[in-house]
């Protein structure tokens, strides 16, 4: 009982500083003019992807891959608390405060908390269906994936907009014969 608790602990965690790192990524690609090449490139050259919040990162998701976390309730709880506490902080940095929502970003920020819940409400409903006995730990550590590709997510979604303003967009669509 206790491992399906710390387990839900740690995907709620998860999900929260996935949000918090998605407000700062659409941040960054709106100040990169909405270009995913333009933030790619700013994203290689600030050093983001080596940076201590990232690797945190890393180190809780290949922390969570471990026999410790699979054999102890305190571990997987001490790595939801870390992720609890890095979105807090993160949270009240200055750029959030400043952060000017406009109609794109909110509805980037939108559509990939949607798709991370899909993809996390999925592993778990399959897990369960087919009646896996570990299937809250498989859920979390697929929750602890997704602040690491937030950086690929928002590129996703730009693109996905970008491909269905292009559809919905008559002048952007090819005359036909």
């Amino acid at each position: 009982m206790m491992n399906l608790i710390t387990n839900i602990a740690l995907a709620a965690a998860a999900l929260l500083d996935t949000i918090v790192l998605l407000g700062g990524d659409i941040n960054a690609h709106r100040d990169n003019s909405h270009s995913n090449s333009r933030y790619y490139n700013w994203l290689s050259k600030s050093g983001e992807f080596l940076s201590p919040k990232r690797l945190l990162l890393l180190a809780v998701f290949i922390g969570t891959l471990t026999t410790m976390a699979q054999q102890s309730w305190m571990v997987v709880m001490l790595f939801a608390v870390v992720l609890f506490v890095q979105a807090i902080v993160l949270l009240s940095q200055r750029h959030w405060r400043l952060m000017v929502w406009e109609k794109p970003g909110g509805r980037m920020l939108a559509i990939a908390v949607m798709l991370a819940l899909i993809a996390v409400g999925a592993v778990a409903y399959f897990g369960i269906r087919n009646g896996m006995v570990y299937s809250s730990r498989i859920t979390s550590m697929v929750a602890a994936m997704f602040p690491l590709v937030t950086p690929l997510l928002t590129m996703l979604v730009a693109w996905l907009l970008r491909a269905s303003h292009s559809v919905n967009d008559p002048s952007q669509q090819e005359p036909r014969d």
